[in-house]
């Protein structure tokens, strides 16, 4: 038994040291690049700010090329007012599918990043 482990372990150290004749490389022209279109609809982010919060409803208030300072960071989402007092509504980036604090102004912040801090 020894003796065919020994031989075992130096036959295979010998395949492992052998150059490869074959080597198989990826072929650059048929790599296809695969993208998916998962952009949100207006409806899609409000269903999202209704699951984050259904205790009010929200009021679209347009997209972001309506607001300069959503322009000026090159985000492309939706923004909504919930219909409940304060000024501060919600971004939705329609390609990550997050959901911002926002205000006009230019206050922009990840819920997420407000509800780990608590």
């Amino acid at each position: 038994m020894k003796k065919a482990l020994i031989s075992l372990l130096v036959l295979s150290c010998l395949l492992l040291t052998a150059p490869v004749n074959e080597s198989s490389y990826a072929d650059s022209q048929k790599n296809i690049p695969v993208s998916q279109d998962t952009k949100l609809t207006q409806e899609q982010a409000k269903e999202l700010l209704v699951k984050y919060n259904n205790k009010v409803d929200y009021i679209y208030q347009g997209n972001a090329s309506d607001f300069e300072a959503l322009k000026a960071k090159n985000l492309n989402g939706y923004v909504f007012l919930p219909d409940a007092d304060g000024d501060i509504g919600y971004f939705v980036n329609e390609n990550t599918s997050e959901i911002y604090y926002f205000h006009p102004s230019g206050y922009l912040e990840l819920v997420n990043q407000q509800q780990n801090n608590k």
